[in-house]
């Protein structure tokens, strides 16, 4: 999964390296561990967006949809941020619209991975839309799965680094998982 706009390259989260990431995403990592109730994967049903609030603008859920060829990422959810640094509405399309050409085969990729293997990717790239590419952003694809096993949801946490004003907030109390 190399990046052909910088090479940075895509990879799949192991626990341990949460550590060295922004800490909001390990956040939300033992959240959806802890939502899953000992099923391998949270599902949609298992998560509750007010547990999101001063972060929700940042968050994505992604649909997957399993075509007889192939799979096909379709936005159900575009966080407030990320609309307004993408400087467009990109909720209810696929992928495939959604962003610049030279970026679908890499975010698609991200979410295949996600998809196939169970586990987060993380991945940094300039924003994919019409003249945003000075925009820097991180993301993690978080897999979700209403039976606890098959993905067919993906919450995307994004960041922006630079971006002051978009920094996540961590939950006061460290008891809390959400953020």
């Amino acid at each position: 999964m190399a990046d052909p706009e910088g090479g940075r390259e895509a990879r799949v989260l192991q626990d341990a390296d949460f550590d060295g990431i922004h800490p909001w995403y390990g956040h939300l990592r033992r959240y959806l561990a802890e939502r899953a109730h000992g099923k391998r994967l949270a599902g949609r049903r298992d998560i509750d967006p007010c547990d999101f609030v001063p972060n929700l603008q940042l968050i994505n859920l992604v649909d997957v949809v399993r075509e007889p060829d192939r799979l096909r990422f379709r936005f159900r959810l575009v966080g407030s941020a990320q609309s307004d640094m993408a400087g467009r509405e990109i909720t209810g399309l696929f992928v495939d619209d959604a962003v610049l050409p030279q970026f679908v085969d890499r975010i698609v990729a991200n979410m295949r991975t996600v998809v196939e293997t169970g586990r987060p990717v993380r991945d940094r790239f300039p924003m994919p839309h019409p003249n945003r590419d000075f925009i820097d952003s991180e993301r993690v694809y978080f897999p979700l799965a209403a039976d606890g096993e098959t993905v067919d949801m993906i919450l995307i946490a994004c960041t922006y680094p630079g971006a002051e004003r978009l920094t996540p907030r961590l939950p006061a109390d460290r008891k809390s998982t959400s953020g």
